[in-house]
């Protein structure tokens, strides 16, 4: 595993909470307060709606902290991404299934660009270049086209890869194949990061909607799903 893996899987702990400190506390107490004595001389239901609000701004100004925020903020890794690539924001998601099959068997499907593209929405076509170069093309835009580069490969254990192109944002990402504990099978981690369009903009409507981390999810669960069954079947929910 790379020293940039392994360095992700020490820093992408979910970040629940951010601090508030300074003048952004002082506004949060104060406008608390004065959101609380205008709720309650409001009355009604409009009112106490005002007074609840305001008490929550209080609330995280007295704790000093606040988990909205802390959900909207970029992780420790992401700041650390954007600064090393030079990017205005990096986005960072993972997700993790576990597949009643073997690791050899699934780390050869991930090998296997043909195989690969049956799981994948939106739908698109795979072609080799060479053993460690692949070409992608969105079958709903084939004007939309980027190579991926595997710059690490263990067998039945890891791979990893970044993208060059053009005309979509850059990216990189890795699957990592261990041995389910306890139970047989086998756990699919797998990491995608990238540069949002329009900074940080972008990353905090990616992380807002859940966009990408729903499509990685998604995937996963569609290769779950053909891996154990040999199909997908579009009616059956993706838990």
């Amino acid at each position: 595993m790379s020293s940039e893996a392994r360095h992700t899987l020490s820093h992408t702990r979910k970040q629940d909470m951010a601090p508030v400190t300074g003048v952004e506390r002082w506004a949060s107490l104060g406008g608390g307060l004065w959101g609380i004595a205008g709720g309650l001389r409001k009355g009604g239901l409009m009112g106490w709606g005002q007074a609840i609000l305001s008490g929550m701004l209080v609330y995280r100004a007295i704790k000093g902290e606040c988990r909205l925020k802390g959900a909207l903020s970029a992780s420790p890794y992401e700041k650390h991404v954007a600064e090393a690539h030079h990017w205005q924001a990096a986005r960072v998601v993972s997700h993790s299934v576990t597949v009643n099959k073997p690791r050899d068997e699934l780390y050869r499907f991930w090998r296997a660009p043909d195989k690969l593209a049956e799981v994948l929405t939106p739908a698109m076509h795979i072609e080799q270049v060479d053993d460690r170069t692949t070409r992608w093309i969105l079958d709903s835009d084939p004007a939309k086209q980027f190579l991926v580069r595997l710059v690490d490969d263990r067998e039945g254990e890891f791979l990893e890869w970044v993208s060059d192109s053009e005309a979509l944002p850059p990216f990189s990402g890795w699957v990592r194949f261990q041995d389910a504990p306890g139970r047989g099978g086998t756990e699919v981690q797998c990491y995608v990061t990238y540069e949002p369009a329009k900074g940080h903009l972008g990353y905090l409507a990616d992380k807002g909607s859940g966009g990408t981390s729903h499509w990685l999810h998604r995937n996963l669960r569609r290769f779950k799903q053909k891996m154990e069954t040999g199909e997908i079947t579009a009616s059956r929910p993706f838990t």
